[in-house]
Parts: C-alpha cells; structure tokens; sequence
C-alpha cells in the first residue's frame, strides 16, 4: 500500500496534458490490427527452450501484443507525469495577528485530591487539568491532523517552584509530549507548596521579548500563593507592563476532598482542606485585562479553556499560494521501465527477422 499512495496526488498542473494519452491508444489500436510490412514475428529459440509446446501454443496469441500493450501504458505513464501531479496540497496559510501563549499548569501536591470525575469514574485534578490544557493545544491548529499549529504555545509548571517544560513552540506534537511527562513530585521538598508569582514571573519572562500582535498566560491552580519570592499582584503588573494578558483558572470542587497518601500498606486516602485564592486569582487577571474562571468540576474547568480559546482566537488569511512537493519521479520511473519491458519482451519472445 506503501507503494501505491506514490501514484496518488491531489491535483494535475497541466491535466490538458492528459488529452495525449489518445495517442498512445491509437498507437496500440494501430499495431494490434496490422503486421510490421517485410518482417516475420517468430519465436527465437531460447524462448522455445525455456517455455513448454503446450504453453506457448496457448499464449502465444496473448504474449504478441504484449510489447504493444506496455509500451501503450508507458507512454500513458509519462503522459501522466507531463501533466505534473502535485502531492500534499494545500493553502498555505499567512498567519495575522498570532498569539504566543504560555500555559502555567500546578502541579503541586494538593493537584492529587480526588475531586473531579471523569466517564463516571473519580479523577484526580491534574489528570483532568492535563486533559483539558490537551483539547486547547489541539483546538488550536488549524486542521487535526496538522502537528505544527497556527500559534506558538508554551508549557511552564509551577510548584514550590516554576520551572519550563516546553518553551513557546510552533510544533504542538512536542508540546503534547512534554505535556503528557508532567507529574507531581511530592518526594522534591522543594516542589513542597504553590508559587503562583513564580509561575506568573517566569511566564512574563518568556513572553517580553514576543512580536506576536497579542501575549497571554494562562495560570491554573487549586491552591494559594505560599512560596516563591515574587508575589503574584506584583507579577500580574510586570505582566500588564509588557501587555501580557493573565487569564486565571481555580480548580477544584472546594471544600473537604480526599487526597491519596502513602501508608504503610501503600496509599491511603486522607481528607483536606485546600482553600484556593478566589479573590487574588480574579484580581490578577483583571489588572491585565484578562478574566477568572472557576471551574469545580470537569465540565466547568473544560469549557474555561474552550472560551479563552474563543477570545483568543488567531485571525487567518489563506493566500493564493499553496505548499506541495512535486509527484511525477513515480510516474516517470514507471513509464521508464514499461517502455524497456517493451523492448525486452519483443527482444525476447518475438525477434524480428528482415
């Protein structure tokens, strides 16, 4: 199957080439009807030594139109290749005012608390976070099965500390990946605790020197700003100095959730109190110009995404001019090679003799 998709293409340059390929059987029609004038078609020896009596008689009307009928379809096949078949088509694509977005994803301890629920079954926050930042990497290409996409995105998680997982990145595929390594590392003491300015602070570093037409973050957490040495009110106006948008996300259902810890049998499930930080999270987001989403359940947390993505959204122009790779060598190589099978065949199974 490999083989065959190189004869596939999605367009012909010059399809009035293919008008030629009445010549070609007219050609054939022409040396199927008459004999070559002064000449006897035989067989030679060789061909009679290496093919039983009994066959040959069979297949010997068959076999005597066989230089015609491949050099026909060599000649069809480089017909073919004139016409100049074109593969992987498509617009190509003048991006207008992009977006360089920076995701700030927690994954601090607390990210663990059982509280989502996902096809009917509990899910523990990060796994559903994870889920939803994937579906706005995806929603931002322009087609979905593309891996590159119309925007450069990054990935920065935060703990006790912040640090980048992806920088900005116009190949989504890589983005995925790293987006898909993140876990929660409780066995760090230093990625004990939510440094929410840290992320914030690391974001708007990443983002200063962009010359995209618009710069966001998106911050999500389920907790408060309890380490790091840049608080967030203070990252939220280096962030509006540089016109830097911070869209902010409070995960989690609130009050009393279970959160599994490890036990001397294996885990366990303890209860806690996570408070998140509502008024700060809304405060942020608006000194930039951004806005707050709280999003208690998996629903919630995912059409948060979904409407950044809409108010985000990358306008595009599709030009006249298009991305493709030339697809006639196939073509050629085989016409090529039924043209020599012509002569081969007649060379071998019917030498003519003046």
């Amino acid at each position: 199957m490999r083989f065959l998709s190189a004869f596939t293409f999605e367009k012909l340059m010059h399809p009035w080439a293919l008008a030629l390929i009445g010549i070609a059987v007219l050609v054939l029609a022409l040396e199927c009807t008459r004999g070559a004038p002064g000449a006897i078609a035989i067989s030679t020896g060789q061909s009679i030594a290496r093919i039983s009596h009994t066959l040959w008689a069979r297949r010997r009307g068959m076999l005597r139109h066989a230089p015609a009928v491949l050099r026909a379809v060599g000649l069809a096949l480089l017909i073919i290749a004139l016409a100049r078949p074109l593969q992987g088509l498509r617009p190509r694509v003048e991006r207008v005012n992009v977006v360089d977005i920076m995701l700030c994803l927690d994954v601090s301890g607390s990210m663990r608390a059982m509280d989502f629920v996902a096809a009917g079954e509990p899910k523990d926050r990060l796994s559903v976070a994870k889920d939803a930042v994937r579906h706005f990497i995806r929603s931002r290409k322009l087609r979905t099965d593309d891996r590159f996409g119309i925007d450069r995105l990054g990935l920065i998680l935060y703990a006790g500390y912040a640090w980048t997982q992806c920088p900005l990145t116009l190949d989504y595929g890589v983005l995925e990946r790293e987006l898909d390594a993140a876990y929660i590392d409780e066995t760090n003491p230093r990625k004990n605790g939510t440094a929410i300015g840290s992320a914030i602070g690391l974001a708007v570093s990443k983002l200063a020197d962009s010359e995209a037409e618009s710069k966001v973050a998106i911050v999500l957490t389920d907790g408060r700003n309890n380490r790091g040495e840049l608080d967030p009110l203070t990252a939220a106006r280096i962030a509006n100095d540089y016109g830097i948008r911070l869209y902010t996300i409070g995960a989690g259902a609130g009050g009393e959730v279970l959160i599994p810890r490890p036990g001397l049998f294996g885990e366990r499930m303890v209860t806690a109190n996570i408070p998140i930080d509502e008024d700060m999270l809304q405060h942020i987001a608006e000194m930039t110009g951004g806005r707050y989403y709280r999003a208690a359940d998996t629903e919630s947390l995912k059409q948060a995404y979904e409407e950044i993505n809409q108010l985000e959204a990358t306008e595009i122009e599709i030009g006249e001019s298009y991305d493709y790779h030339e697809g006639f060598v196939p073509w050629v190589i085989a016409g090529a090679f039924s043209l020599l099978a012509s002569i081969f065949s007649r060379r071998i199974w019917f030498e003519p003799i003046p």
